[in-house]
């Protein structure tokens, strides 16, 4: 047997949002949810999310050791461009990391 009292407390202090909170928020996800903070001018956060940026291109981004390469996603994967002598993804923003690819897929065509 519970504590009705108790019950009704541990309701009270577990709602994190209030009933009109909670409607706004199903609305909000109906209409497609919150939109996303990537912009192509924040730097990269993962190595996914410039292969994301740059899929169209026909590349990916492969990391080695204190750099980052190019190659390209034809089932040869041979690499394309020079190395980028960078340590961090986050080094560059997506914008700057598509730059690369394209200059990559031009310097490699020559």
């Amino acid at each position: 047997m519970k504590n009705e009292a108790a019950v009704a407390l541990g309701k009270l202090s577990h709602s994190r949002q209030s009933e009109a909170q909670a409607q706004a928020s199903r609305e909000n996800g109906k209409a497609g949810g919150r939109p996303r903070t990537a912009s192509p001018h924040y730097p990269a956060r993962s190595v996914l999310q410039v292969d994301r940026a740059i899929k169209h291109l026909g590349v990916k981004l492969n990391r080695g050791d204190g750099y980052f390469y190019f190659s390209s996603l034809e089932p040869c994967f041979e690499q394309v461009g020079d190395p980028i002598p960078i340590p961090y993804v986050n080094s560059m923003t997506i914008a700057r990391w598509i730059q690369a690819a394209e200059f990559a897929i031009w310097q490699d065509a020559d």
